[in-house]
């Protein structure tokens, strides 16, 4: 079944996610506050792919040595590196089983985990405009089909992410 479907908000994906979370501080030892749940799973109410997304803060995105060490434990956790050109500014590390997380390893404090913190929290402080968004995304892969191609998915969420930001960082 393909994971580009939109399923009913589950009130225990922010435990799901808080269990994971120990897992990769665990292994990794980072300061935990730089280990968060972010995306629609983070949302609650919001209806959202069955996929948690979690982002991981590092001190610096180009440092490869102490990057490849992180991704090498991650990968002894069931994680799988799959680049940094899936998504730009970050380290894309998934993880499939037995339940699907996406890990986006980037510079903590930088511009991708800054906008990802203010994308979440305005939806968590403006259920209309969660609302609005989980709409969008249903809309999008009814036009798209069941087997979306995934650029054409996200580009389509564009215009309203970055409205949302705007708004966030004014």
């Amino acid at each position: 079944m393909s994971s580009y479907r939109i399923v009913p908000p589950d009130p225990g994906w922010p435990i799901v996610a808080s269990q994971e979370i120990k897992s990769i501080v665990g292994a990794l030892k980072p300061d935990p506050h730089q280990v968060v749940h972010i995306g629609s799973t983070a949302v609650p109410g919001l209806g959202a792919k069955p996929i948690i997304d979690l982002m991981l803060g590092i001190p610096e995105f180009d440092a490869a040595q102490n990057n490849q060490k992180h991704i090498k434990l991650l990968e002894q956790i069931g994680y799988e590196y799959k680049g940094t050109q899936t998504i730009l500014g970050t380290y894309y590390i998934r993880k499939a089983f037995p339940r699907r997380f996406n890990l986006h390893m980037t510079e903590l404090g930088g511009s991708f985990w800054i906008d990802h913190l203010l994308f979440r929290n305005y939806l968590r402080s403006h259920s209309e405009a969660a609302r609005q968004y989980e709409d969008l995304k249903r809309n999008l892969l009814e036009r798209l089909g069941p087997d979306p191609d995934k650029q054409a998915y996200n580009d389509g969420k564009g215009d309203f992410i970055s409205t949302i930001l705007e708004k966030a960082h004014s």
